[in-house]
């Protein structure tokens, strides 16, 4: 690939990975965009992204650009081994590790061999991370014996991280909505509770402590959402005319 060409493609991957405020946003597509990115982009055979879903959820979200692989990375979950499951539990820097060394062969016994057959002689494994927050793992399947440059290996970690704050950011987003959908929700309902309490206070000649005493005894005794109750006397529906009602 052309350098100019590579430098666009570069760009254009790194503003994809961390701008996620579209309304159309999905995570499944957002991260296998991710690892073609990363198949595209660096000397690498195959590539898997398994993500942690929002909260710490054990339901795992993931994407690859090759279904061997991804059986193998969720077959090294199912093991608790491999490099992905270690990076994904304990997080630590951007590496590469070399499946024939003895060391690779007895920390993970089954999933090293599961890897050679499918032509993997390295693996290279970064977490998706900001600060001291690991969301996920990506792990890059290599099949020749030379090394990664040192660039390409600050380009992993720099295409996990972007992937990472993408993720992060469109969390907060949906967070904030859901809390201000709860807020507007809980203002409403308070609403109506008043304009409830308004009504058969002016009904019964009471007072609006009495009239909420009243609302609710009456939802507590026939088992039913407060809220529910006072729209029915807004809405005069309901008269309240049972024993034990209150005032």
């Amino acid at each position: 690939m052309p350098e100019t060409a590579r430098e666009g493609r570069l760009a254009a991957a790194f503003v994809q990975l961390v701008d996620t405020s579209d309304d159309d946003y999905d995570v499944s597509h957002h991260l296998h965009s991710f690892v073609r990115h990363c198949v595209e982009l660096l000397d690498v055979t195959a590539a898997t992204v398994v993500l942690i879903t929002a909260k710490g959820a054990t339901r795992l979200e993931a994407a690859t650009s090759d279904p061997h692989t991804h059986d193998l990375e969720f077959a090294g979950l199912a093991w608790d081994e491999g490099p992905g499951r270690d990076c994904l539990c304990h997080g630590g820097p951007v590496r590469e590790i070399s499946l024939n060394e003895p060391s690779s062969r007895t920390a993970w016994p089954r999933f090293v061999p599961e890897a050679e057959s499918l032509g993997v002689t390295s693996v290279v494994t970064a977490p998706l991370s900001l600060r001291d927050q690991v969301i996920g793992v990506l792990t890059l399947c290599r099949g020749r014996r030379e090394p990664l440059a040192a660039d390409q290996l600050r380009l992993i970690e720099g295409l996990a991280r972007a992937a990472a704050i993408g993720v992060l950011q469109r969390r907060a987003a949906e967070e904030r909505d859901t809390e201000a959908a709860r807020v507007q929700a809980a203002l409403r309902s308070r609403v109506v509770v008043e304009q409830a309490c308004g009504a058969l206070a002016q009904r019964r000649r009471i007072t609006v402590d009495q009239a909420l005493r009243v609302l609710q005894v009456y939802a507590r005794n026939q088992r039913r959402r407060l809220t529910d109750i006072a729209r029915e006397v807004v809405e005069s529906t309901t008269d309240l005319a049972v024993s034990g009602s209150g005032a």
